[in-house]
């Protein structure tokens, strides 16, 4: 990558809309801009934060759009760097000519990533706060949106930095305290070592233990339907999404691969994954769509298993037909149809509670009847291993989750040393892993490999 280039690209969203942006930055950001812009001033005289009109224009001299060019100098800008914006007409067309002249006028296209990759490299946020760009954007329910904003802001990276300032603080009292050793002086007793170890062993698996709920809201909970053909599982999937997304006809088996789509409920997002129905089938595509059926089950974070509640089987049985739910599994047993029960009562339709690990929630995906409890029981199920209070730091990020694993590995590692009587250089050592593992959250130490891997899942222009 060439930091001194200056980049450019179309900010905001392809397609038509009534405004748009194509950004430059870089060094020479201001005088390439200058190139390309004709207004009252000359841009490089104006100040930082000020707004000019004015338009843009090809190397030809032909004007190309009419614009609004935002000036930000450095180090005050998102990139750190020298940076214009301008606000253009929307259209593939207008925004496509800006862009061009521009890159006429010297810039290069940027990379995917690459304004918050400078963010980066130029100190203006850290690493997980360069990540939690793309979680926001990528946010698909409100508290997906609130755990991206409280990581945008830096908590994540402030509680780690604290976490890191104590090992390390922790090392210099060790390091200090061999100097002294040949003295007969003792800098920091072992009980202390062993008291500070324990701490911050428990203070980063208490941070690492956030991911499971912070997983649920980045990637959503995964809720799969499972059940026999014409049980209603397509009927019940449209239903939860308010749209007819999935094909309902009397004919068994319409489903012959799993349909998936993405609804919020209560700020969470659910992906519902409509399955074939299972049964008994010579069809190999059948017999390969019920397999999918069963794979998915088994990896879901809750399982809906659909009983018509007009035959003569109970939700038990429903479950062991299935052959898909996990031990310990999360599962509903959603009885169907009940609108065609009458005045009659199936056998377990009126129970609307649980039995064991199992909830039994009567419905009817035609009337609607029960959908909104069968939402509020989803919703229960998802949060139910929620322990963390609503403002502690949320770990969303498997990476991060990896990395103070890793942390919690060396610290006991220390600890059993110290136990096993090893000498505080050794520790020490330990503990100069457990800080290395936490600055790769925040990229103190991270590889190139690693900011690749990382910014290349940006939108160009982010």
């Amino acid at each position: 990558m060439h930091d001194v280039d200056t980049i450019t690209a179309i900010a905001t969203a392809p397609g038509e809309s009534a405004l748009a942006i194509v950004r430059l930055s870089g060094r020479n950001a201001i005088a390439v801009a200058d190139a390309a812009f004709r207004g009252r001033i000359a841009l490089s005289r104006a100040a930082g934060f000020t707004v000019h009109y004015g338009h843009i224009v090809n190397c030809a001299g032909e004007a190309v759009d009419e614009v609004l060019a935002t000036i930000f100098r450095a180090p005050h800008s998102y990139t750190g760097e020298d940076l214009v914006e301008f606000g253009c007409h929307g259209g593939a067309v207008v925004t496509a000519s800006v862009l061009d002249a521009l890159l006429g006028a010297g810039a290069r296209s940027a990379l995917p990533g690459e304004f918050t990759r400078r963010a980066f490299l130029n100190g203006r946020i850290d690493l997980s706060q360069a990540e939690a760009v793309a979680d926001l954007i990528a946010a698909r329910s409100s508290r997906a949106q609130r755990a991206s904003l409280e990581q945008l802001s830096g908590r994540l990276g402030f509680r780690v930095g604290e976490l890191r300032k104590e090992l390390l603080d922790l090392c210099a009292l060790l390091e200090l305290d061999l100097d002294f050793a040949e003295e007969g002086l003792e800098v920091i007793t072992k009980a202390e070592i062993e008291s500070r170890l324990a701490a911050a062993a428990a203070h980063v698996r208490h941070l690492a233990s956030t991911y499971e709920e912070g997983r649920l809201y980045r990637d959503g909970v995964a809720v799969v339907f499972v059940g026999r053909p014409n049980a209603g599982k397509s009927s019940l999937f449209n239903a939860l999404l308010r749209e007819e997304r999935a094909i309902v006809t009397p004919t068994p088996g319409t489903t012959r691969d799993f349909i998936e789509e993405s609804v919020s409920l209560d700020g969470i997002t659910f992906r519902l994954i409509d399955t074939a129905g299972i049964r008994e089938s010579l069809d190999a595509v059948e017999q390969a769509g019920i397999a999918r059926a069963r794979n998915a089950a088994r990896t879901a974070d809750i399982v809906v298993v659909v009983v018509d509640a007009t035959e003569n089987i109970s939700g038990k049985m429903a479950i062991g037909e299935m052959e898909s739910r996990s031990e310990g599994q999360k599962t509903i047993v959603a009885l169907n149809k009940i609108d065609l029960l009458g005045g009659a009562t199936s056998p377990e339709s009126n129970t609307g509670g649980s039995s064991g690990d199992v909830i039994l929630v009567p419905v009817s995906a035609l009337t609607g009847k029960g959908i909104h409890d069968l939402h509020k029981i989803l919703v229960k199920l998802a949060t139910s291993s929620v322990t963390h209070d609503e403002h502690e730091v949320v770990v969303t990020n498997r990476r991060h989750r990896d990395s103070l694993q890793k942390a919690a590995v060396e610290l006991d590692r220390a600890r059993t040393s110290l136990a096993e009587g090893a000498t505080n250089e050794f520790i020490a050592l330990d503990l100069r892993e457990a800080v290395n593992a936490l600055s790769e959250i925040t990229g103190e130490m991270t590889s190139e490999e690693i900011l690749n891997a990382i910014f290349s899942r940006f939108c160009i222009g982010k």
